[in-house]
């Protein structure tokens, strides 16, 4: 059996115009579903900080990043975003159900791309031909979470928000991913429990378990 070809990723976001000063302030917001997850918070993330969130696992850090999006609704009180902003999410999804292949799920979603672009976009993402062409529930954690990185990179974005990006990818990965987030010239929101990764390229550190009511 020949040796799987290995490609280097080389990823890099691409910067929208810059948002305005203010990327979102909470008033008393409050997360949960069926019951309170927080007290009442009051922050504020301006435009350019770069912040890494950390906390124990299950304690909201998920549902804070939705909730701040407005995928989920507060529990109680509010938040409001900021104007201009182009928004990169990285979610920590389950792509068992995922059936395209990378190259079409990339393609549904930038449908004005050619293949051959398409194509180039995942292989730069460090992926190969057998992998653009495989199902995404196939797919390892760290393929998978290439492909949904290379659809990030082909927007243009100001606040990018990650979601333990971190978890599947090799040391390789990693570091290219680190590298482009440093570069990036917006505003950044990442989860992650790996200091090692985060530490020298964010401004801030928050810890969700000062917000929790939840018992640690």
């Amino acid at each position: 059996e020949k040796p799987k070809e290995k490609i280097k990723p080389q990823f890099a976001f691409r910067n929208a115009r810059a948002a305005a000063r203010i990327i979102f302030e909470t008033k008393d917001l409050v997360l949960g579903y069926n019951e309170p997850l927080t007290k009442p918070l009051n922050f504020q993330l301006e435009r350019g900080q770069k912040i890494a969130l950390k906390g124990m696992n299950g304690i909201g850090k998920s549902t804070l990043l939705k909730t701040l999006l407005g995928i989920i609704k507060p529990f109680e009180g509010e938040v409001e975003l900021g104007d201009y902003l182009e928004v990169g999410y990285f979610e920590q999804e389950s792509s068992m159900e995922n059936y395209n292949t990378a190259l079409e799920d990339v393609w549904q979603e930038y449908p004005v791309l050619t293949n051959y672009e398409v194509r180039q976009a995942l292989a730069k993402c460090g992926l190969t031909n057998e992998h653009i062409t495989s199902q995404v529930r196939v797919l390892s954690g760290g393929e998978a979470a290439k492909v949904r990185l290379c659809k990030l990179m082909l927007k243009d974005i100001n606040f990018l928000v990650l979601d333990e990006p971190t978890n599947h990818l090799d040391v390789e990965a990693k570091d290219e991913l680190k590298k482009a987030i440093k570069e990036f010239k917006g505003t950044v929101l990442l989860v992650c429990h790996e200091p090692e990764f985060y530490g020298d390229i964010v401004d801030d550190v928050w810890n969700i378990e000062d917000f929790t009511t939840k018992i640690v």
